[in-house]
């Protein structure tokens, strides 16, 4: 597949990789947002690398901005103002803020000083990436590296965006037989990495057609499959981490389901 700019991801890195700190002295924030060579597992659904140089070329071209919890309404440096500072090095993409002094950047600042905040997360395009495919059989996930992606925030955040979590517990979440939830899980995944450049086979679309076939059958018989907004999977994510929430039985939730695997199949 050639390469192209995909849809809009952030990725959280947690307390232990970022190193996020509060430098009263010079009153700046300083840590990393992202990792190289360092392998996370992204909703479940593939393993995933961010390569050394990904953003050696988007951060000298692009404008890029420091937010709070990727609030656009909070800013707290900008590197073409010259208050963020971001810079590869060989752990990963170094970045230094220096949040205003004001009523938003101050609360920000205290918070990272007081350790009640440690995480930083990325909004991001992949621009060149590539996938590998687990051997025939195996129960491993498929594996993406990013060689070069277009950065638009880096964001101190409160919560994760994603967790990590295996397909068996996905499918115990949805209450459903065992079979059926693996089955509907596994076209989701398939889903979710062809959304992010992964060339499906013959064999994955007809895993996918599986999954599809057993979510209409979950549907009552006499409601209509009408179309449902469709939400950015990894907005809709993180509102469903942070709030707890459990879609997965709804019929509302199904339908939108059965629009995306229908559409992995067109």
């Amino acid at each position: 597949m050639p390469d192209k700019i995909s849809k809009l991801e952030r990725r959280f890195l947690a307390s232990e990789g970022a190193d996020l700190r509060a430098d009263d002295t010079a009153r700046k924030l300083a840590g990393y947002a992202s990792v190289f060579n360092a392998e996370a597992i992204i909703m479940g659904a593939w393993r995933e690398e961010v390569a050394p140089g990904a953003f050696a070329k988007t951060i000298f071209e692009h404008d890029i901005r420091a937010l709070w919890n990727h609030d656009e309404n909070v800013v707290l440096g900008r590197n073409k103002a010259g208050t963020l500072r971001l810079a590869e090095d060989g752990h990963g993409l170094h970045t230094e803020i220096d949040p205003p002094d004001n009523e938003w950047g101050r609360p920000v600042f205290d918070a990272i000083k007081r350790g009640d905040v440690t995480g930083m997360s990325i909004s991001f395009r992949a621009v060149k990436q590539e996938w590998t495919r687990p051997p025939e059989g195996s129960l491993e996930l498929p594996k993406r590296i990013l060689r070069e992606a277009k950065l638009y925030d880096v964001s101190p955040v409160t919560y994760p965006a994603f967790e990590s979590t295996s397909i068996g517990a996905r499918a115990a979440e949805m209450g459903l037989p065992e079979d059926a939830g693996d089955a509907i899980e596994i076209a989701r995944v398939l889903v979710r990495c062809a959304q992010r450049g992964l060339v499906l086979t013959a064999e994955d679309r007809e895993l996918i057609a599986v999954g599809r076939d057993l979510l209409q059958s979950m549907l009552p018989t006499a409601e209509p499959v009408k179309q449902v907004p469709l939400l950015d999977h990894s907005a809709e994510a993180q509102r469903h981490e942070s709030e707890g929430a459990k879609p997965h039985h709804s019929a509302a939730w199904r339908i939108r389901e059965l629009q995306l695997l229908g559409m992995a199949l067109n």
